[in-house]
């Protein structure tokens, strides 16, 4: 694809007391997928300069110049800011690629912290370019938050292990400015009308199947629930990312007045763009403001509030799944979550 169709324009940002820099593409063509994709540039131009800020703040705490609360809430953040790009299986490959070395999950066998206690525990400065070539378990944004949060963690007091996570901080925010590089230039510009409604909507379910997953996997069978299967059980802010998970598919969804809400409501389909509209707004109204999934799965109340969150989500997939794709006559094809 060639770059002539887009222009680029640099902004600075002020983001509390740091400055840095963010990158605003116009895309200055009538592709129909140009509203979603203006989007998706964006979520991955704010996690770049979240995952950038986290780690001037894990440098800054390793320093003495921070407390460790202030580091975890940089890294709630760029988590939070990564839900918009979790589980996609469409877009530009190279910054599909970076998925796994971004989050490692599901982490069934607690491969992450037997990870990194080992990696800790060698007599190693680590760089930032030799992270980079170890499993993706000590990568990522699951690693920091088992250095931030969990009990065998010694970063408060251990300056080598606060070396360690200024390498993986460093190695996140390289990886991260990969993906927002790569969403420089709309990847979607060669499909025509048809093609496009039907990455769109596979988009959007790909996501949506992701987050299913992120409480199926948890609840696991009636009466017995697999709390560790949780995403982000160490810092208990499950629920919330899943929460900011349905924002963002919301906002892909709405596309600013431009997304597949419109072209239901141009087709003649008002009521289930309607329906739509409705469950995304229901869902995000109602969710728990209990943030950590570990805890509800704890007793049998808070597993059937789990439950019927799923259920909302469920309602979500038949409507977009199935509703949709049968009106705009488009097949969703298999994504590599389907059997596990």
């Amino acid at each position: 694809m060639k770059l002539q169709s887009l222009s680029i324009l640099a902004l600075a940002v002020l983001s509390g007391c740091q400055t840095t820099s963010q990158t605003v593409v116009a895309d200055d063509t009538s592709h129909v997928s140009r509203s979603v994709y203006l989007v998706e540039f964006n979520a991955a131009q704010k996690f770049d300069v979240q995952a950038s800020q986290l780690e001037q703040s894990m440098t800054d705490f390793c320093e003495g110049n921070s407390d460790v609360q202030t580091v975890q809430r940089h890294w709630h953040s760029t988590m939070e800011s990564w839900m918009a790009l979790q589980g996609q299986e469409r877009g530009p490959q190279a910054a599909l690629a970076q998925s796994w070395n971004v989050q490692f999950w599901p982490d069934k066998k607690n491969t992450t912290g037997r990870k990194m206690s080992a990696l800790i525990k060698q007599d190693k400065q680590w760089q930032a370019q030799e992270i980079a070539k170890q499993s993706v378990t000590v990568q990522g944004l699951g690693s920091i938050e088992w250095l931030l949060y969990d009990k065998q963690s010694d970063i408060a007091s251990n300056q080598s292990t606060c070396h360690t996570a200024v390498a993986i901080s460093e190695n996140l925010a390289n990886n991260a400015h990969t993906i927002a590089s790569s969403w420089q230039v709309n990847p979607w510009l060669e499909l025509d009308q048809k093609g496009w409604d039907s990455e769109y909507i596979a988009l959007l379910s790909n996501q949506l199947d992701y987050s299913m997953k992120k409480l199926s996997r948890p609840l696991a069978k009636v009466g017995k629930p697999r709390p560790y299967f949780a995403e982000s059980w160490r810092s208990k802010t499950s629920m919330s990312n899943l929460k900011a998970n349905i924002a963002a598919m919301q906002a892909l969804y709405l596309a600013n007045g431009e997304g597949l809400d419109n072209l239901l409501r141009t087709r003649g389909k008002q009521q289930l763009a309607d329906s739509i509209v409705h469950q995304f707004e229901y869902t995000l109204e109602t969710w728990p403001t209990e943030a950590s999934l570990f805890d509800l799965l704890q007793t049998k109340q808070g597993y059937q509030t789990v439950l019927a969150q799923y259920n909302k989500l469920e309602q979500l997939n038949y409507l977009i799944h199935e509703e949709v794709a049968i009106e705009l006559g488009v097949v969703i094809g298999f994504n590599a979550t389907d059997g596990d």
